[in-house]
């Protein structure tokens, strides 16, 4: 009876182990790295994430780790080379992006049907799409009297408006 206590213990923390996310900052030479469908160079690649980035990953084993949304931990992006991702303390102030300042918030954005959201001229779908920010990005940005918020990189430099649920 012991021996088969003791055995599911193991077998669960083993399991839990396996499943634990860890948080980490994109590091890639290139200035980006690949995501991709499946855990290998031959999977059709679904986003990229820039250099400094921050995303949550879980160890796949092979060199490769699944990825997820810096935003919200449990939206799967696809998989990483596991050597392109440095781990990060999230409790830690180092290495993290600028406080808050002023008016502005931050946040990363989000979209459970997309890897991207457009970015707006003006507060509305009637408004010129002036670019497009992919998922996960971390932006500043200030509410506005209606459902669109301005927003602005960390530099804290405009580039316009997205609808308010696309932040998180």
């Amino acid at each position: 009876m012991k021996r088969i206590i003791f055995s599911l213990i193991m077998m669960a923390s083993a399991f839990t182990l396996s499943a634990q996310q860890y948080y980490g900052r994109v590091t890639d030479p290139d200035g980006y790295t690949n995501i991709r469908r499946g855990p290998s160079t031959g999977s059709p690649i679904v986003r990229r994430y820039n250099s400094g980035e921050y995303l949550y990953y879980t160890p796949a084993g092979n060199g490769w780790s699944k990825v997820y949304s810096g935003a919200r931990s449990n939206t799967f992006m696809g998989y990483m080379s596991t050597s392109r991702i440095a781990p990060v303390d999230p409790n830690s102030s180092y290495d993290r992006p600028a406080p808050r300042r002023d008016n502005f918030r931050s946040g990363h954005i989000v979209d459970p049907d997309d890897y991207y959201v457009n970015i707006r001229k003006g507060p509305g779908t009637n408004y010129a799409i002036t670019g497009r920010l992919d998922v996960g990005t971390y932006v500043y940005y200030t509410p506005t009297n209606s459902n669109w918020y301005k927003v602005y990189t960390r530099n804290k430099r405009f580039l316009g408006y997205v609808y308010y649920d696309r932040i998180d």
